[in-house]
């Protein structure tokens, strides 16, 4: 939900419990005022029917429905009472609200209880009237109110919106400089010079980084390759034991192992940085073709039987990439299938899938992505060549799956 209606709605509920209460309140104090003036006529009338007993010696008729008068002989004195009824008024047909004041009267000797009744109905009808209209009143603030609101609301965001677009077409490898127009809201003003700042920081701390990985890789390479030609040397020379040679040996698989790591970590580093920016229109089928030519002597040296079915693709990625993403799925499922065992290749519309057998994993799926993660031992694995592929179909928004079906591994990438 967007903070505008969001703050629309809060501002609405608002408003609806204040109407209510205060209409509440209104309703209240009116019913009292109406309710007093009734009392207060009633006790008037009955000042009347006294003055006019003692005046004319008889006693008085109703003049109208809007005011009732009857006497009923009554032995004794009654008390005074005041009292809500509802009475049938043959004229109109229904029963009508009247408040109803009951007291005794002394006439030629005799108790009399008069009652005096008067109508409710024109109090009632004034405060449906009253209320009908308040009604209106409120929904028509209401209605102005949350236009006011929204019309109002959108030209005060809209500076907001237009940093927020900004903010979402920024690539720091492109080194842009966030030009944001200044507003005269202060709390907008703040931020966006809040963000101008942090995406300077981020840019210079990215550019620093990159520059910092780069010089790290270069830089270990050479002594790397130097410990590489060393122990080759030693390996050539005379009088070499076997046992030093064995160490020399391990040396060398070592330095290897570790450019070899070194080389791959680098790369990461340059997916994540999206320096592999510039796409092409590849021819899928080729690449996996020539990969499988040059995994063929791995292929036939475990007697591997290689299923494929190859449709004609067309995809759009960096050359690189592409490149990476079928040279690490093969070598997995070739290192990780059994001698003379099977893989199966199918490439459609639908992606690129490698299907190898194998046991189980011995760790849940959610890790076989993960960095350096390893199912076996292997001293020559990195344990980084699916998470690279991860990390290539994160960077270009394609997916990479991952499952095991009737005793085979199956990854499918699609793009």
């Amino acid at each position: 939900m967007k903070l505008l209606t969001k703050n629309t709605l809060i501002l609405l509920f608002v408003a609806l419990v204040v109407f209510s209460v205060g209409g509440f309140i209104f309703y209240t104090q009116l019913k009292n005022i109406m309710n007093e003036e009734a009392i207060e006529a009633l006790y008037a009338k009955k000042h009347e029917v006294e003055q006019y007993v003692s005046e004319n010696h008889k006693l008085p008729e109703s003049v109208s429905f809007e005011e009732l008068l009857n006497f009923t002989e009554s032995q004794a004195p009654i008390k005074e009472c005041l009292s809500d009824q509802l009475i049938y008024i043959q004229t109109e047909e229904e029963e009508l609200p009247y408040k109803q004041l009951r007291f005794n009267l002394q006439f030629e000797g005799k108790n009399y209880i008069c009652t005096i009744s008067s109508s409710l109905l024109e109090a009632d009808d004034l405060i449906e009237t009253i209320f009908k209209s308040f009604a209106i009143i409120i929904i028509l603030l209401i209605v102005v109110f949350i236009t006011i609101n929204f019309l109002f609301s959108k030209v005060i965001w809209k500076s907001f919106f237009k940093t927020l677009k900004q903010i979402n077409d920024y690539e720091i490898e492109k080194h842009q400089v966030l030009a944001i127009d200044k507003n005269s809201t202060k709390e907008f003003q703040q931020l966006n010079e809040a963000i101008v700042k942090m995406t300077q920081k981020i840019s210079n701390d990215f550019n620093n980084l990159k520059s910092f990985t780069e010089n790290a890789s270069h830089e270990l390479q050479t002594p790397l390759a130097i410990i590489k030609n060393k122990t080759e040397v030693l390996l050539q020379t005379e009088g070499l034991t076997d046992e030093h040679a064995i160490q020399i040996i391990e040396i060398n698989q070592t330095a290897s192992r570790l450019s070899k790591l070194n080389q791959t970590l680098l790369l990461m580093s340059k997916i994540e940085n999206n320096q592999f920016s510039i796409i092409e229109t590849l021819n899928f089928t080729d690449i996996v073709t020539n990969k499988l030519k040059q995994f063929e002597d791995l292929i036939e040296m475990k007697q591997i039987r290689v299923i494929s079915s190859l449709a004609n693709l067309q995809v759009n990625i960096h050359p690189m990439l592409a490149d990476m993403i079928v040279s690490n799925l093969l070598s997995n499922a070739i290192k990780y299938t059994a001698e003379k065992g099977e893989i199966q290749l199918v490439l459609s519309s639908e992606g690129f899938k490698v299907s190898n057998q194998g046991k189980a994993l011995k760790a849940g799926a959610d890790k076989l992505f993960a960095r350096f993660y390893k199912e076996n031992e292997d001293a020559t694995s990195t344990g980084l060549g699916l998470a690279l592929v991860k990390q290539i179909a994160i960077i270009n928004k394609h997916s990479l799956n991952y499952d095991y079906i009737n005793n085979y591994h199956v990854f499918c990438y699609s793009f």
